[in-house]
Parts: C-alpha cells; sequence; structure tokens
C-alpha cells in the first residue's frame, strides 16, 4: 500500500482497512437504533432519545478540525486502529450502568472513535493508493456503508426482540474484531517544516484551496440540505398522508441504500467508466420529478420504487465528485480541508432540518416536497454551469 506503486487492482490491505470500516459502521447504526428504542422505552420520551442524534452531530461537527489537523501531522492507519479503541472504552461504560447519563457518554466516546475511523480511512485511500484506484475504493466504500446501515439497523432491532441484555457484549466483540483487522502499517509523511510553521502554511493553503472549490461547496450545500427533506418527512409521510403499515415504512427507510448498492456499479462502467460532468449536471437533474412524484404519489409501494430510483443514481454522481475532490486535495492539507466539508455539508442537515420541520406547520408534506422538487430544477441549472468547472480544476499545491 505505498504511493510509488500503481497498481490495477486493490491491494488486500485495503480491503482489511475497509471491512474494519464496516464493522464499525454496523455497530455505531445498530447502537442508535437499539438504544433510542431502549430510552423511549424505559424514559418514555421522544425528547431523550433525540439526544443521541444531537449528541451525534455535536460530536461529528465539533471535532471535525482537531481531527483533521490529526489526520495531516500523524500516521493515518495508527489513528484509524486507535479509532476503535476509543469506541471500545465507550462501549465499556455501558457495562457499568443503564442510566441515561451513562448512555450518554458512552455515545460521545463512541461517535468521536467513528468520527475519526470515518475520516481517517478516507485519508487512508487518499494517501496509500495511487489516483488510477480512487474511484474503485471510493465505490467499494459507498456500498460497504449502505451496506453497513442495512445490516446495523437489522442487528439493532433484532437485538431489541431477542437478546437486549446481550448487546453492549455484541457491540465490544465487533468493536475488537474491527480494532484487530486495523492494525497500523508504516506510512509516508508529507511534512518537510516545523510543527508551527507547518500548522499555519497549511491552514493558508487549506483556506486557499476551499475559495478554488466554492462554487462546488455551494451546490453540494443545498443538495444536500433538500435532500434532508426525505429524513424529515418520511415518517409523517407514510403515517399521516398515506396512512400506510410500519412495515411499509421500514421498506421505504432502507430503499435509498439497497438503490445505492444496487447503483455503485454502474458508476464504474460503460458510460460512466470515464467523467462526465455534464451528464452528471442532468442526472441532477432528474430529483426533481422524482421528487414530485413523492408529493403527488397515494401509493406506499410507488413512493419505495421511487426512493430505490433516488438511490440508484446517487452514487452515480457522487462518486465521480468524490473522486474528483479527492485528487485535487494535496496530501498535506487533506484532513484539514475535508474537515472543512464536512462542517460546510454537514452542516446543511440540522439547518435545512430544521427549516423544513417549521415549514410544516404552514403546509402539509406533499406540498412542501412538491416545492422542493421544483427547486432543484435552478440547482441544476447551476450545476451544468459549475460541474464542468469543478472537472477542469487542477491541483496547485503538489
Amino acid at each position: 500500500m505505498s504511493d510509488s506503486i500503481d497498481r490495477t487492482k486493490l491491494p488486500l490491505i485495503f480491503y482489511r482497512f475497509l471491512i474494519s470500516r464496516f464493522l464499525t459502521g454496523i455497530t455505531m447504526t445498530g447502537y442508535i437504533i437499539f438504544y433510542s428504542w431502549l430510552i423511549v422505552s424505559i424514559f418514555h420520551s421522544v425528547f431523550l432519545a433525540g439526544m443521541l442524534i444531537t449528541i451525534t452531530l455535536a460530536i461529528e461537527i465539533g471535532f471535525s478540525f482537531p481531527i483533521g489537523h490529526l489526520i495531516d501531522v500523524f500516521n493515518n492507519t495508527t489513528l484509524n486502529f486507535y479509532s476503535n479503541v476509543i469506541m471500545i472504552l465507550g462501549f465499556i461504560i455501558l457495562l457499568f450502568s443503564g442510566e441515561i447519563y451513562f448512555i450518554y457518554a458512552a455515545t460521545a466516546i463512541s461517535v468521536l472513535g467513528w468520527a475519526i475511523k470515518l475520516d481517517t480511512f478516507s485519508a487512508i485511500i487518499k494517501k496509500h493508493l495511487s489516483e488510477n484506484l480512487f474511484k474503485k475504493a471510493n465505490s467499494l466504500n459507498n456500498v460497504t456503508n449502505s451496506l453497513s446501515s442495512i445490516l446495523g439497523t437489522i442487528m439493532g432491532g433484532v437485538s431489541i426482540i431477542l437478546f437486549p441484555n446481550y448487546f453492549k457484549y455484541i457491540l465490544l466483540a465487533i468493536s475488537t474484531a474491527a480494532a484487530i483487522l486495523s492494525v497500523p502499517v508504516p506510512e509516508k509523511s508529507f511534512k518537510s517544516e516545523g510543527r508551527i510553521q507547518s500548522f499555519v502554511k497549511d491552514v493558508r493553503e487549506a483556506g486557499l484551496f476551499i475559495r478554488k472549490i466554492s462554487g462546488f461547496l455551494i451546490l453540494a450545500f443545498f443538495l444536500n440540505g433538500l435532500f434532508i427533506s426525505l429524513d424529515t418527512y418520511s415518517s409523517g409521510l407514510f403515517k399521516i398522508v398515506l396512512k400506510s403499515s410500519p412495515l411499509l415504512y421500514t421498506i421505504f427507510s432502507m430503499s435509498v441504500p439497497i438503490g445505492i448498492i444496487m447503483g455503485t456499479p454502474l458508476a464504474n462502467v460503460g458510460y460512466f467508466r470515464k467523467d462526465r460532468p455534464f451528464a452528471i449536471s442532468i442526472l441532477v437533474l432528474l430529483f426533481s420529478p422524482f421528487l414530485i412524484i413523492l408529493s403527488i404519489s397515494k401509493s406506499p409501494l410507488l413512493d419505495i420504487f421511487d426512493a430505490l430510483l433516488i438511490g440508484m443514481i446517487l452514487p452515480i454522481i457522487n462518486i465521480p465528485l468524490l473522486t474528483r475532490l479527492m485528487k485535487l486535495v494535496p496530501k498535506s492539507i487533506y484532513g484539514k480541508v475535508m474537515a472543512f466539508l464536512k462542517i460546510f455539508t454537514g452542516g446543511a442537515s440540522p439547518v435545512m432540518g430544521a427549516i423544513f420541520s417549521f415549514f410544516v406547520i404552514f403546509a402539509s408534506i406533499p406540498i412542501i416536497l412538491l416545492y422542493v422538487g421544483i427547486l432543484v430544477i435552478p440547482l441544476t441549472l447551476y450545476g451544468i454551469w459549475m460541474i464542468p468547472r469543478f472537472f477542469r480544476l487542477t491541483p496547485e499545491f503538489e
């Protein structure tokens, strides 16, 4: 797994870290599912259960820059290993008590480990693989991320029903296996100056790079924000508007990740094997009719199929954009740049989630989804102009 080795196949060591990230994703998804239900069942409070998500967002966003700096300074495979150690320490807290404060403390510590795991794995791809392997690596990461979400949901739900008393031990066992798989390897350092001088230079270069891709960031922020409408309204859409069953709602919730798994291979074959900036812009436009269908549909099955198609299109758009971004960001400032992107685009989630929750006071869910679908059209026009420009950018610092 060396920078100087140019292979057409991903090295086995990549799969070791990929499987470790995959197992870690299962534990975190299962954790949120299980303890959200447990808190509601024991404390009869949706607010207290919702605090798990609040803690998750606060840790992920609040620690983005410190994690990004660590990524630029230290061996990323070592950080990746210690991320699982941190998660194990968090889960150990659950062995002492089931009180709400212990659950919150375990959540904060384990989410910190999870955030380090995600960010360092992206940096491992950047720093240990040749550029011609980025797209394949990101595609596999995309598939396993969706699969871990599905399996984690199933694990959490099954544990609630069959063996709730043993769930904490399952978390510890899986996290230990993930730690074993992420034993560190040597990594080339990209620092040539003293730490203080290097930090100042890196911050300046990161700022220049972010300014260079500001047009892309604007598009990513608003598109990510608009898709929060699906998360915000999905339960209300199926329960209140469609008066559907919990089973169909669960299937709908899993349709997007299943679609992502189905669509990922399409991003690597045929026409989309090469970068297609204009085609990607047009695919963004397809989200408009898909969202409009959700707004006027009276059939849960049609909505499930619609969500599946949305999931299939997402990787065809996201994988080329992420791969191009990974090629553009210099290794020496990769952590800091990706930290800013995480905060900027991730910040759309709580902001737009709050806005959409406010809108539902004045309008019905179908009407709001209709307007969201219409808003995608001007964003697409902007994307047709911006996305090709993004693909024409070249690295300046490496």
